[in-house]
């Protein structure tokens, strides 16, 4: 697809396309080239990020614990599958990143999950301010 010329001085440029366009995928997807979108989001909720991320949900299921956050639980499924190579830590990050951008998304529409939130930073303030006191 042709983008936008680059500046000769500095070298910059957004390098983005300058036209509308979808464009289908080998595998049956589509993806439409907007001008001027920086980012996509999954709008389908926790569906939609279990069905991106399978491999990640399927190793989640072998956790030890129900309940783990994978990060310092033994017998993590996850923690082990980055251990041995068989997960892109890359992977998990975007993961991680999604799963996050979704709970802010639902948010700003429940007003449960707001206060949830706000009781949970200021349990991490509290216990900030606890270890900071001599």
């Amino acid at each position: 697809m042709r983008t936008r010329e680059i500046d000769q001085r500095s070298g910059e440029g957004r390098h983005m396309t300058s036209h509308r366009q979808l464009v289908q995928l080998p595998r049956g997807g589509m993806i439409i080239d907007t001008p001027g979108l920086r980012e996509a989001q999954l709008w389908e909720g926790e569906d939609a990020l279990g069905d991106v991320f399978d491999d990640i949900e399927a190793l989640a299921l072998r956790c030890r614990f129900s309940d783990c956050g994978h990060e310092t639980e033994p017998g993590c499924a996850i923690k082990g599958a980055l251990a041995d190579g068989s997960l892109d830590p890359g992977r998990l990050q975007s993961y991680r990143k999604l799963q996050r951008e979704l709970r802010a998304i639902a948010a700003r529409s429940d007003a449960r999950i707001r206060i949830e939130d706000r009781k949970r930073w200021k349990r991490l303030i509290m216990a900030a301010r606890t270890r900071a006191r001599p």
